[in-house]
């Protein structure tokens, strides 16, 4: 009996020991879980919104509706007034998710979160982006007032919430803070944002090894710029009377040697998973297409858009409906910026794709002293500048920002210097065209906003009431040398702005009565976009073939393309097999694929089996250029399995192509017993095909596990563990005007405990649309759960 209550006594002092532990430890930047969770001071204490109707006195002529998946219907006289409801709303929904990327472009994060997020914000406060953003506003004061003042009307909006609502967010009182006020001027700084995501690839070390270790023969092989027979957005036979492409000159610039001078992720990572991988990748991307009156059953235009980014909750988009006398417009907004990105009003609809172009130079630079570069035959200084980083509860930190005049120095890890431009860091009018795109009736008015858009470089799709389709590829792409093809160049040489291209890339109702963008080329010329050659096209081959052999088109066979789970590079894998001998111990998975036509379904087996074929086949397309060809960067698997199938071509007379197929199908079998055991081919897609939602944070439970779904990086419904579409919808004409199908995939709200956190995310895994609501008179709306009026 003694001995039992001894242990009674011990059990309950380290229970004890445990509990004081816990609700006294901090959690990263949170305060302690005691804290947390006390109902007076913790998360509890956050009120939860409640539905119903709420009026407000301040003068502003504005009714909002929201329905009862959280999206708001703002009704007003004016467009400023509506700017107004849509920055309250922005506000209401998304104020964590608008504050915490403004501060990351600032490179002011860690004076919000803590010492983790420092790596960010050394990375993005040297631009100076803050500083950028307020001239911005500046320009536009003077030279747009009426744009101007529609960004005000936003900022007043977003702050008219705050001032009254500055406690309902839960994360806010996890981090111990308040919201800081919102300036106009932040709009701007998300199109940096986006840039950053979009456009900031470097791999140019990569492209120079290609360029200077392989002969033109094998670069043009594995490596194209200008793949044939590739599916470019802009058809070929159609190119539009405003392309003028000027003559390119030769700058001999470029590097031709590597030559060496002479020397003289949990939570607590979350700094370093809020910096991407600055290196080419296949896996963002987005698609969109248009089919016109010839194409579908309906005889009239359809147009899709699902664009693929990184998934969290809250995600990137906003759906809003807005109604004025100036204009009615409906679509998917990024919250802190006041226009609709892919939408419709009453006489057009248009979506976006990720044009992937190269908007990064690197330079190799000589280096002495870590302070001097050569340049023009001297040994000028470094361009040193200090910035000062807050930290939450620190000592601030100074960033030591060395720069040459072609851009920010950068040492790798084996001592060499390079000089990097990012021609998306200059300022931008996206948001002013964007701004001016959803008020555009027609295609010249479309075109003409398009014009006067700059970064990130977006393929816009477009489609209007009188059954006319387009597509624009927006942007501004450098207006490099002739000779340029990415590779490294010349950092001891002039250094001359380059300014540009002056050229209009678009195309207007094509004969074959459709057009489509999957982040392909977009068009094949001598003007160099980027590395599309490094990257696979099975999903724009794809969405070719459905579109061009398929005609009465309905919104239903649209939803339904943009679910589809077929990998087409099968095909080449197919062609593999028949063209080598296969060893019988590997009949099973050959089996398995012989009869099997591609589709990634969740449920199968042979979606798990391929997965696997080609993962392996990636990882010997690494081995293939690290010990044939001797470069880092592996050919895309297209040009891989191309070269195997090839029997023509060989890289030497020592090639041994039915050795590198064994060596496939062996890893394979072995990656699929080692991970399954012998019952691997009763395993389905869906044990590797599910993916987790995270947190904006990161925070572990916030976020929301994905299961039973299919697709792989090839399908048209992008499944890549890290990428997914975000958003998808469908937009009709239909009796003179435009209906939408749309889901998001999250929900509307980026509030924790708010019914429309993650609402969405199982009609959006199982493609179940909406129809969207798109009235003039507000009686009309259906399933209204809480209505704003401002008087």
């Amino acid at each position: 009996m003694k001995r039992n209550k001894t242990i009674k006594i011990v059990l309950f002092v380290l229970l004890s020991i445990a509990w004081i532990f816990i609700t006294t430890f901090k959690i990263g930047p949170f305060g302690s879980l005691g804290k947390l969770t006390t109902y007076k001071t913790g998360l509890l204490s956050v009120p939860l919104q409640s539905d119903g109707t709420k009026e407000i006195h301040n003068n502003r002529r504005l009714e909002i509706y929201v329905d009862d998946i959280g999206i708001p219907h703002i009704y007003s006289a004016t467009k400023n007034a509506a700017a107004y409801g849509l920055g309250y709303m922005h506000a209401k929904d998304r104020y964590f998710q608008m504050e915490m990327i403004s501060r990351i472009v600032q490179g002011k994060l860690s004076e919000f979160l803590w010492a983790g997020t420092l790596k960010s914000d050394k990375f993005w406060k040297p631009y100076e982006f803050e500083q950028k953003s307020v001239e911005l506003l500046k320009t536009c004061k003077k030279e747009n007032p009426d744009f101007y003042a529609y960004l005000q009307a936003y900022s007043d909006g977003v702050n008219a919430y705050l001032e009254n609502n500055e406690n309902t967010d839960p994360l806010y009182k996890a981090l111990g803070t308040k919201p800081r006020k919102w300036k106009t001027e932040y709009s701007f700084l998300f199109t940096w944002y986006m840039s950053y995501t979009l456009t900031y690839f470097d791999h140019h070390v990569e492209q120079q090894e290609i360029f200077q270790k392989l002969t033109q023969q094998t670069r043009d092989y594995f490596y194209p710029l200008h793949p044939a027979g590739i599916n470019t957005i802009l058809p070929f036979n159609l190119v539009p009377a405003t392309l003028n492409v000027p003559n390119l000159e030769v700058h001999k610039t470029a590097i031709t040697s590597l030559e060496t001078p002479d020397k003289e992720q949990s939570l607590f990572d979350l700094g370093a998973k809020l910096m991407k991988s600055n290196k080419f990748y296949q896996g963002i991307g987005s698609n969109n297409w248009v089919v016109n009156n010839t194409k579908t059953q309906s005889r009239k235009n359809i147009l899709a858009n699902d664009p693929h980014l990184y998934l969290t909750l809250p995600e990137a988009f906003y759906e809003a409906h807005i109604v004025t006398d100036a204009f009615k417009v409906y679509g998917f907004t990024i919250p802190g910026v006041p226009v609709i990105v892919s939408g419709h009003n009453d006489k057009i609809s248009w979506g976006i794709t990720n044009g992937e172009w190269d908007l990064v130079d690197r330079y190799k630079l000589q280096v002495k002293n870590d302070s001097l570069y050569l340049y023009e035959g001297k040994w000028i200084p470094f361009t040193v500048k200090n910035y000062t980083i807050k930290i939450k509860g620190k000592s601030d930190y100074i960033e030591k920002y060395k720069s040459t005049v072609q851009g920010k120095v950068i040492k790798e890890e084996n001592g060499e210097y390079y000089a990097q431009h990012w021609y998306a860091a200059a300022k931008s009018n996206s948001v002013k065209a964007m701004y001016e795109v959803m008020q555009s009736k027609n295609w010249d008015g479309f075109s003409t906003a398009l014009k006067g858009y700059s970064y990130p470089p977006q393929n816009f799709a477009y489609s209007d009431v009188d059954d006319n389709i387009g597509i624009v590829c927006a942007g501004e792409l450098p207006k490099r040398s002739a000779d340029y093809v990415g590779q490294l160049l010349d950092g001891t040489k002039k250094y001359v702005p380059t300014k540009p291209l002056a050229a209009f890339w678009s195309a207007f109702n094509p004969d074959r009565g459709f057009l489509f963008s999957a982040n392909q080329q977009p068009i094949q010329n001598k003007v160099y976009f980027g590395a599309h050659g490094l990257k696979d096209d099975y999903r724009a081959r794809r969405i070719y073939s459905l579109l061009d052999e398929k005609k009465n088109w309905t919104v239903e066979d649209i939803k339904k393309m943009q679910s589809d789970v077929v990998d087409i590079s099968l095909k080449d894998f197919k062609t593999l097999m028949n063209n080598y001998t296969v060893k019988e111990k590997y009949n099973d998975i050959v089996n398995e694929l012989k009869n099997w036509d591609g589709n990634m379904s969740s449920q199968g087996n042979q979606g798990l089996v391929y997965e696997a074929l080609r993962n392996v086949s990636i990882k010997e397309a690494k081995q293939f250029a690290k010990n044939k060809l001797q470069v880092k960067q592996e050919p895309s698997l297209q040009y891989f399995i191309k070269y195997l199938n090839d029997k023509k071509f060989n890289i030497s007379d020592t090639d041994n192509k039915q050795k590198i197929v064994d060596a496939i199908f062996d890893k394979t079998l072995d990656t699929l017993t080692k991970s399954y055991g012998n019952q691997w081919k009763n395993e389905q897609y869906k044990t590797i095909s599910k993916f987790d939602i995270n947190n904006i944070l990161f925070i572990p439970g916030l976020g929301e596990k994905v299961n039973n779904v299919g697709g792989n990086i090839n399908t048209i419904n992008i499944n890549t563990q890290t990428f997914h579409p975000v958003f998808r919808a469908v937009y009709e004409v239909k009796d003179g005007n435009i209906q939408a199908h749309t889901i998001l995939a999250g929900g509307q709200s980026g509030i924790i405990n708010s019914k429309h956190y993650k609402d969405q995310i199982e009609p959006w895994r199982k493609g179940k649309y909406k129809k969207v609501q798109f009235v003039t008179d507000p009686n009309k709306l259906e399933k209204i759960k809480n209505v704003i009026k401002f008087k």
